[in-house]
């Protein structure tokens, strides 16, 4: 592309000295740009800042003019003059702002402005990605029109616009055919809530796709949106004093207005950095980490212990029954961490020493919040079943690892497994996908097969009660190690309608779309 002359003009004031008696005064810019492409022309980009007349009204002009033109690198906007022969484009910044004239003869007024310029590479090498936001008034008319663009984890998403699609709008065999619910299209099965999209604020889908599924999640939904939260709002222990909660509950109750669109959860973001600094700034993030610590902060701020006691670290008897020390353990447990939160994700390990001389079984029990789960095989496909079978196997204690047996009184070789005891109502399952190997790390593309409903975990439980769940919920991570970006499949509680989140997105799914090798944290329900 050759460029020709470029010429930039300032006309700062045209009354040389404020002795002169030229009563009209121009700010002005104007730059030239010609010899663009193969066809030389030239287009002249002019800025007038300001126009005034101090004379009487009589010569006062009847409109007051600020313009600003520029050229910028593309911008995805189909009614801007596109060059596509010098990856040019002509954006115009233009604003009528004031009038004498009447009304009916207005002229039409344009406004139109770029939000933000992200600078984040993505995957076709673009590194240019723009918000920008349009609208148009005629007459007292509006018509509004939004262009977004977005980048998050190295790729560009674009929403609500029927002149451009980003070659991630649909993916994981979603077709051009799926209702759009979230992304800006009216559709009138929506109403019964649950349907909004999240604004990416800036790699914050890992966010986004935790928070579509706890907004999935049945019991934790109708508390928040009931406002039974409001109760146990805990101002003594808190280190939010209930914000976070309140944040969390805003969102949530947004998510699921009847007809919702678009959701801002920059409130939210907000709250977990304060509780969270990792969380702070928009870098990426890992969702299973965000999980955990969106948990914990929901948790403290609804916690029903006013005054915490001092923890007990003496260890329970040995003697009584394996029942009993599970009851002590989790009675011990609950004596400083009691509430809504962990009613619904919290369960109970049971983990088994079993001396290789005398045979003696040695037990202990530790709460979990979810399960992480290694994947045996690096590519193809296995069960979930195969998953927990790797985490609940023996393993052996040996050389320096070898534990002191409670019967022999001296160091043993001993086989130590784990099952899983209590049962939560929400089981989350992270699937290591990022696992390392002997050089480096890298994330594992092994396809994990699980049944969306009957899932049964009777084989690797101790619990007496029901054992069977159902999948409700599903974050998933596409992408490497270092740059990818997350996405979320949920039932909906109440029409059990499979949908699929992508930030702003939101389009109707099939269930048969929610099992892939993307998905990452499995979100079960205990039926």
């Amino acid at each position: 592309m050759s460029r020709g002359s470029r010429a930039l003009s300032v006309y700062i004031d045209e009354a040389s000295t404020p002795y002169v008696s030229e009563s009209k005064r121009v700010t002005r810019a104007t730059s030239v740009l010609d010899e663009i492409g193969d066809n030389t022309r030239k287009n002249r980009y002019s800025r007038l800042l300001s126009v005034s007349n101090d004379d009487d009204a009589q010569t006062t002009p009847s409109y007051l003019t600020s313009r600003r033109s520029s050229l910028a690198p593309r911008a995805t906007q189909s009614f801007l003059d596109r060059d596509d022969s010098n990856d040019y484009t002509k954006s115009s910044y233009t604003r009528y702002t004031d009038s004498t004239k009447d009304e009916e003869t207005k002229p039409t007024e344009f406004k139109s402005r770029f939000l933000n310029r992200d600078k984040e590479n993505d995957v076709n090498g673009d590194s240019s990605h723009t918000t920008r936001r349009s609208s148009i008034f005629e007459n007292g008319s509006s018509y509004q029109r939004r262009d977004y663009t977005r980048t998050y984890g190295g790729r560009t998403e674009a929403a609500d616009t029927d002149s451009y699609k980003s070659p991630y709008s649909y993916q994981n065999g979603h077709s051009k055919d799926e209702v759009d619910i979230g992304g800006g299209s009216s559709s009138s099965s929506d109403t019964s809530g649950g349907l909004g999209g999240l604004k990416n604020l800036g790699n914050t889908c890992f966010m986004n796709s935790v928070i579509q599924c706890l907004s999935n999640t049945r019991e934790l939904q109708d508390y928040v949106t009931t406002d039974q939260y409001t109760s146990d709002i805990n101002t003594t222990n808190s280190q939010m004093k209930g914000s976070l909660v309140k944040a969390f509950a805003t969102v949530v109750k947004n998510l699921w207005k009847p007809n919702a669109r678009i959701v801002d959860p920059s409130s939210l973001k907000g709250a977990i950095q304060r509780f969270a600094p990792r969380f702070s700034g928009y870098n990426q993030e890992d969702s299973q980490e965000l999980l955990r610590y969106l948990l914990e902060g929901l948790h403290e701020d609804v916690n029903r212990v006013t005054v915490k006691p001092q923890p007990i670290h003496t260890e329970i008897d040995s003697n009584i029954s394996v029942h009993e020390q599970a009851m002590e353990a989790w009675k011990r447990y609950l004596r400083r961490d009691d509430s809504k939160l962990v009613d619904i994700f919290v369960g109970q390990l049971k983990s088994t020493l079993r001396c290789s001389t005398c045979d003696y079984e040695s037990v202990t029990f530790e709460p979990f919040w979810d399960l992480s789960l290694p994947i045996p095989s690096r590519s193809g496909e296995m069960s979930l079943n195969d998953c927990l079978e790797a985490f609940t196997k023996e393993e052996v204690l040996d050389g320096d690892e070898m534990p002191t047996c409670a019967r022999c009184k001296t160091r043993r070789r001993c086989i130590k497994f784990y099952s899983l005891y209590k049962l939560p109502r929400v089981l989350v399952i992270h699937l290591k996908r990022f696992s390392p190997t002997e050089r480096f790390r890298s994330k594992l593309s092994t396809t994990v097969n699980f049944p969306l409903t009957g899932f049964d975990v009777a084989k690797f439980s101790d619990s007496k009660g029901r054992t069977t769940y159902s999948c409700y919920a599903v974050s998933n991570h596409s992408g490497t190690l270092y740059s990818g970006h997350y996405t979320a499949y949920a039932k909906n509680p109440r029409t059990s309608e499979w949908h699929y989140f992508n930030d702003s997105r939101v389009s109707k799914s099939s269930s048969s779309n929610v099992i892939s090798n993307e998905a990452y944290l499995l979100f079960f329900e205990l039926l």
